[in-house]
């Protein structure tokens, strides 16, 4: 299926989906007429687990919340035994579920696993008995996903991802020296975190700095897309990479004040840029490994977390040298009132310590590279599979940016209302995190049943299966993306 071609001067699709700090971050991804179609260590790790969990999970159990009596209702409920899910056998409870070719669970495809479980088990289900894995508690009911989130006291737990943790807090301790980050860290070490950098990242005009930088991002992806275009305009089997690409130049940019060069032509496979695109993708698979399966990894150095060791190890030089450039770059740069700083240089000036500068940029190339590429994508997707909507956003575009040289800015951003209501309506259709994990800081009664203090996921049950999909940490697109760009004419 290919769009109706309208004429040259346009610009379409300006997406910004750039997941970390910049909502606004744009990628126009179809300017100037782009018409889409769709054509660790084997000895002594578990003692040092267990020190993760409590460094991790540390809180405040004075709180209110967390220390209220049982409800009411809790004496009137079913008890959580008797919660429908898959029964544990003697011995090796669930995990058998999980072996490749053997388990029920297993046989389940990625697509449609948690529709899948919805149906066999209803609204509220748990999973037990599997073998260094916490119970869960999977939740499809809006209602109750309402209530989980409604009683998970002023520090919410999200025990999501034990592996990173143990790599930033036990494996290369002596160089994080305990600064964890937002993605690992739980209770007053986050919020202690989040206030060292809230500042900085939660400010609109710290957006607003980056819309220009960031469009002539976009602007060079352009140039790339019609580079890479075949002779029927579709894009290469490998267009994901190349949509990584855009993402880790635009994030370093706001992370490292760099441009990497992942753009240009003829990146060659052993390129830094290359490298960063590559360790992401391998931290990411592994992340996923390592938390939704059995995790192996926590009794003996298994070959996956061996993989993650070495991609994080280079992510982390990475930002170190960077980092200690701009450091160098500010010790030497004369006093200017009217500039503008930029985040990181904001950053460090706000703590001189630059492994919050580190932590902060590894988190955002963690979660900003793969996830605003991929969203794009499901966007683009959905838009060329609605070509009636497509067209209604070009003439909105149109509208904001008559001149194809003319250039973005945040007051243009504001105005694109029909954008935002598109890249919503994907997210909504195919939202890119599989799952909302919270841990109970309280018994509690969901949905007729006794809830102790434990692990609450909550999954989506309305899918999109023209375009197949798999749940590689994030619930990403598979097929390949042959995405046909015609020039507007």
């Amino acid at each position: 299926m290919c769009c109706n071609n309208v004429h040259d001067n346009s610009r379409i699709c300006y997406l910004y989906c750039t997941a970390t700090l910049t909502t606004s971050s744009v990628c126009e991804m179809l300017r100037q007429g782009v018409c889409v179609s769709r054509s660790l260590v084997v000895g002594g790790q578990n003692a040092a687990l267990r020190n993760v969990s409590a460094r991790v999970l540390k809180r405040c159990n004075s709180t209110m919340v967390a220390t209220q009596a049982r409800p009411e209702e809790w004496d009137y409920a079913k008890p959580f035994e008797d919660m429908p899910g898959p029964k544990p056998l003697p011995i090796i409870g669930n995990t058998w579920r999980f072996i490749p070719h053997i388990g029920d669970l297993y046989r389940l495809t990625e697509e449609s696993y948690h529709r899948d479980l919805y149906e066999m088990y209803g609204k509220i289900m748990k999973i037990t008995g599997i073998p260094g894995v916490k119970n869960m508690v999977m939740v499809f009911d809006p209602d109750v996903i309402e209530k989980v989130y409604r009683n998970e006291g002023p520090w919410p737990i999200r025990d999501t991802a034990t592996s990173l943790a143990y790599y930033r807090l036990i494996t290369r301790k002596d160089f994080f020296q305990g600064v964890g980050g937002v993605a690992i860290t739980q209770g007053e070490i986050w919020q202690k975190f989040r206030s060292k950098v809230n500042p900085t990242m939660m400010q609109p005009r710290s957006t607003k700095l980056y819309v220009a930088p960031i469009d002539s991002v976009a602007n060079d992806f352009l140039k790339r897309i019609r580079l890479i275009r075949d002779e029927n305009l579709e894009m290469p089997d490998d267009f994901a990479n190349e949509l990584c690409k855009w993402g880790l130049e635009s994030i370093v940019y706001i992370a490292l004040d760099t441009r990497l060069g992942c753009l240009d032509a003829d990146l060659a496979p052993d390129s830094e840029p290359q490298k960063m695109i590559d360790c992401v993708s391998v931290v990411f698979d592994c992340l996923h490994v390592m938390e939704s399966k059995i995790p192996m990894w926590k009794y003996v150095s298994t070959p996956t977390w061996r993989k993650f060791l070495k991609a994080s190890d280079m992510m982390t030089e990475f930002c170190m040298k960077h980092i200690n450039q701009a450091m160098e770059r500010l010790k030497a740069m004369p006093e200017d009132p009217d500039r503008e700083l930029t985040v990181l240089e904001k950053l460090l000036i706000t703590d001189p310590d630059p492994k919050t500068a580190i932590v902060m940029a590894l988190d955002m190339m963690g979660a900003g590279v793969d996830t605003t590429s991929y969203s794009t994508a499901v966007a683009v997707y959905y838009l060329a599979q609605n070509p009636e909507k497509q067209q209604k956003l070009f003439q909105e575009i149109l509208r904001y940016l008559p001149d194809k040289d003319q250039p973005v800015t945040s007051e243009i951003l504001t105005e694109l209302k029909y954008l935002k209501a598109c890249i919503k309506e994907s997210m909504r259709l195919s939202p890119l995190f599989v799952a909302n994990q919270r841990e109970t800081v309280k018994d509690m009664v969901l949905a007729d049943y006794q809830i102790p203090k434990g692990i609450i996921r909550n999954f989506k049950v309305e899918y999109n299966y023209d375009m197949k999909f798999g749940n590689k940490l994030l619930h990403v697109p598979v097929s390949p993306l042959k995405f046909k760009m015609s020039e507007r004419v």
